[in-house]
């Protein structure tokens, strides 16, 4: 049978001849619809497959920013602990500088209390201020209270007994305070 065909040459054919190429066509057609019917259902795959690789990935990102934030609170609380630990040193290495008549030894110890400040400095560690300011429950402990004259240091602090500690927005220790009333 000729390669190409033309209206002539389909005109010479032969009414069995025309049946067997009308039955190729045929047979191409459907070869056709059912190649078309694999390629469907394999981009169907294809698509499920991607939507599950683009649900893993999500997946895998969420746990990644959940660890990365567990591990980040975990040193954080590791910090605040050794710090709340260290807090009453300096309570009582100021109450010792007072204390010591040596001018000497008095000095080494304010060098090693600023030393111990530059510290918890460097962990993000600020003194909550007290002295002056308006007593505020979420930063001060009040455990005392004294009248005071004057009608705007009502609910001032006017003595801390034991400086505050905050890192960034997590306090460590509460001030302990007297205030006006």
């Amino acid at each position: 049978m000729p390669e190409e065909m033309n209206e002539d040459s389909l005109m010479e054919l032969s009414k069995e001849e025309f049946q067997t190429i009308q039955n190729q066509v045929a047979n191409l057609n459907q070869q056709l619809a059912i190649a078309q019917a694999v390629l469907q259902k394999e981009k169907n795959r294809s698509d499920e497959l991607k939507n599950y690789s683009d649900r893993l990935q999500a997946d895998f990102d969420n746990y990644r920013k959940r660890t990365n934030e567990n591990n980040k609170k975990l040193k954080e609380d590791g910090i605040v602990e050794v710090i709340e630990k260290v807090i009453p040193l300096l309570d009582t290495m100021k109450q010792g500088i007072t204390l010591i008549p040596d001018e000497k030894v008095a000095d080494g110890l304010k060098m090693i209390y600023k030393q111990f400040n530059e510290m918890l400095g460097s962990f993000g560690v600020t003194e909550i201020p007290a002295l002056g300011e308006q007593f505020d429950p979420n930063l001060h402990n009040a455990v005392m209270q004294v009248k005071v004259k004057d009608e705007k240091n009502v609910n001032v602090i006017v003595e801390v007994f034991n400086k505050g500690y905050r890192m960034g927005d997590r306090i460590i220790r509460h001030s302990v305070v007297k205030v006006g009333k």
